[in-house]
């Protein structure tokens, strides 16, 4: 499944060689200065909650969403930042999944939350349901393609393109689409980028939504020729903003998995240095891992 929208193929002596750069130097421990705030359960009214890398909680109208729930350690990879909330406080609605890498599709944590609350709907990219067979009814799947939208729970939601790719083996790169959402009702327009490189695409999702709050991941960008084209930097967040016009800049995606060379605060100091040094035509709201957001703008709502 190859088109613009794919991340280059990296060469494995490319990675080979940055593996081994990794082992001639010497390691330094692996931690976290960023505080948790720690909540006691699910707020109440409308909200937007963090729960480290690119998991997030919403609440519109009546109805929650979790996006890319990993509530737990992954394979290969530790959780360095606790989850905030009683994993028992956790239920959903409706799951948005972007795309199949192991730090977005969790399937513990997905078996989890549908054991929590047996009506939930799932909704992930086109080609998903491979992943999924076995696990939640067929009628309560939705895939979607790029730009293919769904109506649930009173809330319009919409897969969006992103540049990057999805596989959990060898053997099934790219089988499954990848992206983001746009979530949208008659008060709000929200963006979760899922993971992706710079791109066109954040161009064109401007053409079609006008977005209110923008969650867009900041961190796994080192070594650069290597992440370059999968992730965006801090400042390729910014400049992925201002593509898109939005709001409020919200960033993810750092401070609980080390995934790439880059530490899991350097992603959120560098972030914090460049807008305190230049003024943006949006707002930014760092929140710390747990800390609940209130949204604050009505959106005209618009979609194409």
């Amino acid at each position: 499944m190859l088109h613009r929208y794919t991340s280059p193929k990296i060469y494995l002596t490319t990675i080979l060689k940055w593996q081994l750069s990794k082992l001639l130097h010497r390691r330094e421990k692996t931690h976290t200065r960023l505080s948790t705030k720690i909540q006691e359960d699910l707020p109440s009214g409308e909200y937007a909650l963090w729960l480290g890398h690119a998991t997030l909680w919403i609440k519109l109208g009546e109805t929650t969403i979790a996006i890319d729930p990993v509530l737990g350690n992954l394979p290969l990879y530790r959780r360095y930042s606790p989850l905030p909330l009683p994993k028992e406080k956790l239920r959903a609605d409706i799951i948005l999944i972007t795309h199949a890498h192991y730090d977005h599709y969790d399937k513990a944590s997905i078996l989890y939350l549908l054991k929590q609350n047996p009506k939930t709907i799932i909704v992930a990219p086109n080609g998903f349901w491979r992943y999924l067979k076995g696990k939640i009814d067929r009628e309560r799947c939705f895939e979607l393609e790029w730009w293919e939208s769904v109506m649930l729970g009173g809330l319009f939601i919409t897969l969006v393109p992103s540049r990057h790719w999805s596989n959990r083996t060898q053997i099934d790169m790219n089988k499954a689409l990848w992206g983001g959402y746009v979530i949208q009702n008659a008060d709000h327009t929200l963006y979760h980028a899922g993971d992706s490189a710079m791109g066109e695409h954040f161009k064109e999702i401007k053409e079609r939504f006008d977005i209110d709050e923008a969650f867009l991941p900041i961190g796994a960008y080192r070594p650069e020729p290597i992440m370059r084209h999968f992730h965006i930097s801090p400042l390729e967040a910014l400049q992925a903003a201002k593509d898109l016009t939005v709001k409020t800049l919200i960033p993810i995606h750092y401070g609980t998995f080390k995934l790439a060379d880059d530490g899991l605060d350097e992603p959120i100091e560098w972030f914090q240095e460049l807008i305190g040094t230049k003024e943006y035509p949006f707002d930014s709201k760092i929140l710390r891992i747990g800390e609940i957001y209130r949204f604050k703008t009505t959106s005209t709502f618009k979609s194409t």
